[in-house]
């Protein structure tokens, strides 16, 4: 077998970005981009047996980036809205902020999911719009970052 022989290599079709789904709490919701699925694991730095010239590293806690979700500005008010709402302008009262679970699929051609992410436990910690700008012709896009539980990556 040589080294450019690919016989019994199953054909990969890389996945497109912009074709994915986000659905929350069961109900599938519209947006432009998503970004900050990202996990990191740290660790520790422990010298072994007092000797400073051999050490090894040990895993200490999973740290998560915010999960950033981005859309067009609707003119009616949705469910996703009024649970951001609901959970960033109300006072912050035991039991207020109602977290949920975000799931986000890359899809392929046939609408199927490549991969997906499961966002437990999740809750809007910010939201903002865009800059508004009387010189360009652009969509208001509203932004909102999500902080999770844990995240199972599907």
């Amino acid at each position: 077998m040589s080294l450019f022989d690919i016989s019994g290599v199953e054909d990969w079709i890389h996945p497109v970005s912009f074709y994915f789904r986000v659905v929350i709490d069961g109900l599938a919701t519209a947006f432009n981009e998503v970004s900050g699925i990202e996990t990191t694991v740290e660790s520790e730095r422990v010298v072994s047996g007092g000797d400073d010239s051999h050490c090894y590293y040990v895993p200490t806690k999973k740290t998560y980036g915010d999960l950033v979700l981005k859309r067009g500005m609707l003119k009616v008010i949705d469910p996703f809205f009024l649970w951001c709402k609901e959970c960033i302008s109300a006072p912050l009262i035991a039991g207020r902020i109602k977290p949920k679970t975000v799931v986000v699929m890359l899809l392929d051609e046939m609408k199927l999911p490549v991969a997906s992410w499961t966002f437990n436990d999740a809750y809007p910690v910010k939201w903002s719009l865009g800059a508004f700008n009387a010189e360009k012709s652009e969509i208001a896009i509203e932004t909102v970052s999500l902080k999770y539980y844990s995240m199972d990556v599907n």
